[in-house]
């Protein structure tokens, strides 16, 4: 059902119902985003022999997210069990209602379509289905839903990908923005830093080589050049995930908390204005990344 190089989201819905031999069988799946794969099965009591049946056709079309499984089992008019009566409760039931007449003096005779009514007097036990008949109208029923609940997966996946990859695309452009002011960035501190020294020390206190080699060592180590390359290859990375598909989820995770990490480095490295509103811009976008790719198989 799920092609391997799609990508998929943890949410969806499906719906499915087989017939056979005089009763109807619907199934309900619902998914939630999950850490892991967790498969919550409800069904009648005639049904759950075949529980692990169930939780091995869910396992085999989905990998990831808390899935609810809910069954429902009717029966036709004709085929349905007559009524079994409780002796010992209406038995009780009689007891209690004649205490009850002969407490307020009362004549009157016990009503035994009341009594009928009463919880637990009557009971209605669901066929048993056979073995043979009730695994293929399960198959039939959970395949149906989840062809349908992949589908809706695979479709709300597909839209995430794309406003994951206008996302990155948009910290790439911050990117190349600061990665075009660093050299001015770099003059800057080698500025500063030069009239800082002037302010401290008397002129021809320190040789001029001597001077620039020492601010050329501090400026260098507020270079933020590695990780411009480093945030490049992140994206790289994310764009190949996306082209390439599948379960990209926890990847994704992993490239976002380096991104997040080399963002803040440029921030503590910088003063200049510009590149600190530039990284205000791209962890903004990374923050809404990564609540996108919580929703991702």
């Amino acid at each position: 059902m799920t092609k391997k190089n799609q990508i998929t989201s943890m949410t969806g819905f499906g719906g499915g119902a087989a017939e056979g031999q005089g009763v109807r069988l619907g199934v309900e799946l619902r998914s939630v985003n999950s850490r892991y794969l967790d498969i919550q099965v409800r069904c009648p009591s005639n049904l759950q022999s075949f529980e692990q049946l169930i939780r091995e056709r869910v396992q085999a079309q989905l990998s990831r997210g808390k899935v609810s499984v809910n069954f429902s089992w009717t029966e036709e008019a004709q085929q349905k069990a007559l009524p079994t009566l409780d002796e010992e409760v209406a038995s009780g039931y009689l007891t209690q209602l004649q205490r009850l007449a002969e407490l307020s003096q009362s004549d009157t005779q016990v009503d035994l379509a009341l009594l009928a009514r009463l919880p637990g007097v009557f009971s209605f036990a669901a066929a048993e289905p056979e073995n043979d008949e009730a695994k293929e109208l399960i198959q039939a029923a959970l395949d149906e839903a989840l062809v349908e609940m992949v589908a809706m997966r695979t479709k709300e996946g597909q839209a995430l990908a794309e406003d994951l990859r206008r996302r990155v695309e948009a910290v790439e452009a911050h990117l190349e923005h600061i990665a075009e002011l660093v050299p001015r960035t770099r003059e800057q501190i080698q500025h500063r830093l030069r009239e800082k020294v002037a302010v401290l020390l008397e002129p021809g206190a320190i040789h001029e080589d001597r001077l620039a080699m020492e601010v050329a060592l501090i400026a260098e180590r507020s270079d933020i050049t590695e990780e411009i390359v480093r945030f490049r290859s992140h994206n790289a990375q994310f764009f190949a995930a996306l082209d390439k598909g599948g379960e990209v989820g926890k990847r994704f995770n992993f490239l976002l908390q380096e991104m997040n990490r080399e963002a803040n480095t440029i921030s503590s490295k910088s003063s200049d204005s510009d590149i600190i509103h530039r990284v205000v811009e791209i962890k903004e976008e990374v923050e809404r990344l990564r609540e996108q790719v919580q929703n991702l198989a």
